[in-house]
């Protein structure tokens, strides 16, 4: 037994010294290497597939992982709208399509002051109708927070510059037939 427990501790002290060797001869990095790695870094920091492949996941995490903090209230919100109005919805196109079905059984005759069964199938309908757009609309709030996360991945290291002018000059040019025309030339400066 106590000889498990030493044969254990020279095999703990031997990973050691092994990693700490290894670590030690992968930080020596000549200036040049460092200043490769840091560009890759800075490369690889905002990929815009990570912010997409993050966002099609959760719903607002490609915003978090490219900054955009008070884009998450703008998204849950919105998500949460939508859920709200589809279960109101399909919880009144349940209670008006279980209504049509008692009335053309002939279980009940009135249904919330109606009598008419075209009454009701218009407003099934129209439930059912809004109940669909808000799935449509919930998937189109999804699919912009993918679309947006991924613009905002490819725009993040962006710089606009404080050089930004219009330069406006008259011009004279000779036509094909050697004529002389006047215009005036305009150069972006960006």
């Amino acid at each position: 037994m106590i000889l498990l427990g030493k044969n254990l501790k020279i095999l703990l002290l031997t990973i050691l010294l092994i990693s700490t060797v290894s670590i030690g001869k992968g930080q020596t990095v000549s200036s040049s290497d460092n200043y490769n790695q840091q560009q890759e870094d800075i490369s690889e920091i905002h990929s815009p597939h990570k912010a997409t492949m993050y966002s099609a996941l959760v719903p607002g995490l490609g915003q978090v992982y490219n900054k955009k903090y008070w884009k998450l209230p703008v998204i849950y919100g919105a998500t949460g709208i939508l859920i709200y109005a589809f279960n109101f919805n399909n919880d009144q196109y349940n209670k008006y399509k279980n209504a049509y079905a008692d009335m053309h059984a002939g279980k009940i005759t009135e249904f919330e002051g109606i009598t008419d069964k075209s009454v009701l199938i218009r407003a099934k309908d129209g439930y059912k109708r809004d109940r669909n757009l808000n799935v449509i609309s919930l998937a189109a709030v999804y699919l912009l927070n993918v679309v947006d996360a991924t613009v905002d991945a490819h725009l993040f290291d962006y710089e606009i510059t404080d050089d930004l002018s219009l330069n406006v000059q008259p011009t004279l040019k000779k036509s094909i037939d050697y004529q002389n025309t006047y215009g005036l030339s305009l150069q972006f400066n960006f």
